[in-house]
Formats: structure tokens, sequence, C-alpha cells
């Protein structure tokens, strides 16, 4: 719990740092399309099979890129094509050594608050996300290993405020929570479970 606290607070200070350097020029000149990297910490919920106990999981991080484009005819929407890697996040049972990582395509509808420098924004995405679950030990009534993986339907909800710099440029401090079922083999059986990750993301975006 320290060090997620000490965590946030980093990105809570580096993105009050990003917003008071920043100058007054607008993002009015730019264009509407955007690209753009993020990256920042991911706080996992247990790892949740249909049937068993939970599993529980330590903090980890998330590196990502987007691509987006502010529609003009409607400069409160945007819509996004997004990347993100969700590393390693450690199995923290006693006599388990193992991790589940995830790789998430998805496609990100964002309605934020088209004055001004600051802009709120609230938004939803449907994608893909590509999970993977190694372990070994004994866990319960399982002994044994695994190393599993499968691609299914995932979504998230997103919130947070995006920053003008200068016309080009602009940085995002934001929340996101994604969630996807995956089917993997454990015990020789079939095991549905899910994944469900809050983050804190702080990232930089160019304007064209």
């Amino acid at each position: 719990m320290k060090r997620t606290f000490s965590c946030l607070l980093v990105l809570v200070f580096s993105g009050m740092l990003v917003f008071s350097s920043a100058p007054t020029a607008t993002a009015a000149e730019a264009g509407p399309f955007y690209v753009g990297l993020y990256g920042g910490w991911v706080m996992p919920q247990d790892l949740e099979p249909e049937d068993g106990d939970d599993v529980p999981l330590k903090d980890s991080w998330a590196l990502g890129a987007k691509f987006g484009y502010i529609i003009p005819q409607v400069r409160w929407l945007a819509v996004e094509l997004d990347y993100a890697y969700l590393a390693e996040q450690d199995i923290d049972v006693a006599g388990v050594d193992g991790d589940f990582k995830a790789s998430n395509l998805m496609v990100n509808l964002v309605a934020r608050y088209p004055e001004g420098k600051f802009h709120p924004y609230i938004g939803f995405g449907i994608g893909w996300s590509w999970g993977s679950l190694k372990a070994s030990g004994t866990y319960g009534s399982l002994t044994g290993s695994v190393d599993e993986s499968d691609n299914a339907f995932a979504w998230q909800l997103m919130a947070g405020v995006n920053f003008e710099i200068t016309p080009q440029w602009s940085a995002d401090l934001g929340y996101r929570y994604f969630t996807s079922k995956y089917t993997m083999a454990i015990g020789g059986e079939d095991v549905d479970f899910t994944s469900k990750n809050h983050m804190i993301l702080i990232g930089v975006n160019f304007h064209f």
C-alpha cells in the first residue's frame, strides 16, 4: 500500500510540474489528429475464477501508445486507437511463483470539454486483450505449474484531464479501469477467470 501511494504521488506531482511549466499558447492552430505515449501505475484486483479462490496480484506498471482524431464538426468528441502493455503482475501467494500480464488493443470514444486550455474528459473503449498466466507451486488443492495464454474481448472506462502545452503538444493525467475475461487450462480443466485493473496514467501527445 505504501508503494502504491508513493507512486501515485509521483504521478500527480509530475503532472502538476508539466501543467505549471506550460506556456500560454493555445492548441487551436493544431490539426484534428494526434499521437500519444503514456505510462503509469497498475493496481490489479484479484484474478477471479468462476469457481475457486481468487488469486491476489501485486501492483505493476503499464506503457501504451495511441492515435486519435478529434472530430472537427463535434469538437467535444474524439476517437482513438489505443495499445497498452500491462507488465507482469506477480502472484501474491506464499508458495506460488508466477505472474499475469496482458497486451490490449482498444478503440476508444472520448468526450472532452473543448474550450480553454484544460480539457476534462471521460471515455469508453472496447477491443481485444491477449493475457498470459505463468505460475508454479501449491495453491489450495492445486499443485503443479501453469503456462497458458488466451485472447478475449475487453472493455475499459477512462476519466482525466488533457492540458494544452503548445499549439502542437499536450499532456494527460488520467484514470483507467480495464477488464477482460480469459479461458485457460488449469489443473486439467478449462477455467474462466476475470482480470480487473485500476490505472493511474500520465502521457504526452503531439497534435497535427
